[in-house]
């Protein structure tokens, strides 16, 4: 049971693994060829046929064909096979681009981002450049103070007019509040564009995440990163080692389908050989023994027939004896009888 249906299995991988081929064949040169798609799959869906049918007849009649006819139908099949491996390639690319498109929005999404934040960041390093500066002023205008209040109260120990020294520390004084106002304001920005930078990197993740567009290209991302390479050579590796083994396989099956139907085929006709062989032997041995049969009876009846023969032989000599010896007798008392008449 599992002989017979090895090659009705063979066969159907054969067929899901053409037909796959074909279909994105079909499409990806419908697709390269955009401006007459409809001809171009009707072409390529023929040639896919013929080089299922053509496979299938090499493989059969092989040794009838002519070299002529031989090499021709190798080289189209080799050539068909080309053809279908790129418009395979041709379909899987095309569908790519569509998750490409995807992934570079998402990268210049990232990338703007990153922007924003590195020129949110210079905004920050150059208020806190800033801050430094007037940090630094402000701890001379504090130094200025303290000597001019100093100097104040040296003043007023010796008595003396302190107005113009007032009116210095009261400049210092404004100078160092509107320092403290200005330093205030630029930590204050400094602390409203790091929240901004939070936000922008929420956002940042949030593009990066997407489950959606995760899901398509997230093992692809895996390779390329533990490769080095980068997204569209992953890609282009990929899409050419499905190309090359998709329909050299579809071949492959078609082959080992026909080879599998003609071993069974063949061991099909050597059982039913060895059957009509084992029949006609059986019906020698039936002949022979129905002839031996029948040579053993004749022999039996012949056996008896002599055996007969002979009992009726020796019963016959018996009675010639057994009446010899009675008929003597008698002839001798018939002797005696006359010699007496004659006496």
């Amino acid at each position: 049971m599992k002989e017979k249906l090895l090659p009705w299995i063979i066969t159907l991988s054969a067929l899901s693994v053409s037909g796959s081929a074909a279909f994105y064949s079909v499409s990806g040169l419908g697709k390269m060829f955009a401006g007459a798609s409809t001809q171009v799959m009707v072409l390529a869906g023929s040639l896919e046929l013929a080089k299922l049918v053509t496979a299938s007849l090499l493989y059969q009649y092989w040794k009838q064909l002519n070299g002529f006819l031989k090499t021709y139908l190798s080289i189209a099949t080799l050539i068909l096979i080309l053809i279908t491996s790129a418009g395979i390639y041709g379909f899987l690319s095309s569908a790519y681009q569509e998750t490409a498109f995807k992934v570079q929005n998402q990268d210049k999404n990232i990338e703007i981002l990153d922007k924003d934040i590195v020129v949110i960041q210079t905004e920050i390093k150059n208020y806190e450049s800033q801050i430094g500066q007037k940090n630094n002023r402000l701890t001379q205008l504090i130094s200025i103070r303290t000597g001019l209040q100093t100097t104040q109260d040296v003043l007023i120990e010796k008595s003396k007019s302190t107005a113009a020294i007032r009116n210095q520390i009261s400049e210092v004084d404004s100078e160092i509040k509107r320092m403290d106002s200005e330093i205030s304001v630029m930590n204050d920005s400094i602390s409203s564009k790091n929240t901004k930078i939070g936000g922008i990197e929420r956002n940042k993740l949030g593009v990066a995440s997407n489950s959606d567009l995760a899901k398509e290209v997230g093992p692809l991302k895996y390779i390329a990163e533990l490769t080095g390479k980068t997204l569209d050579q992953v890609v282009n590796w990929y899409i050419i080692v499905l190309m090359l083994v998709f329909d050299p396989l579809a071949i492959a099956l078609v082959i080992a389908a026909n080879l599998a139907f003609e071993m069974g085929k063949d061991k099909e006709n050597k059982i039913e050989i060895k059957k009509n062989k084992e029949m006609k032997e059986n019906k020698l041995k039936k002949l022979w023994s129905n002839l031996f049969k029948k040579k053993t009876q004749e022999n039996k009846e012949e056996i008896k027939k002599v055996k007969v023969m002979k009992e009726n032989k020796l019963k016959k000599l018996w009675n010639n004896l057994f009446n010899k010896k009675v008929q003597k007798p008698q002839e001798e008392n018939s002797l005696i009888h006359l010699k007496r008449n004659i006496l």
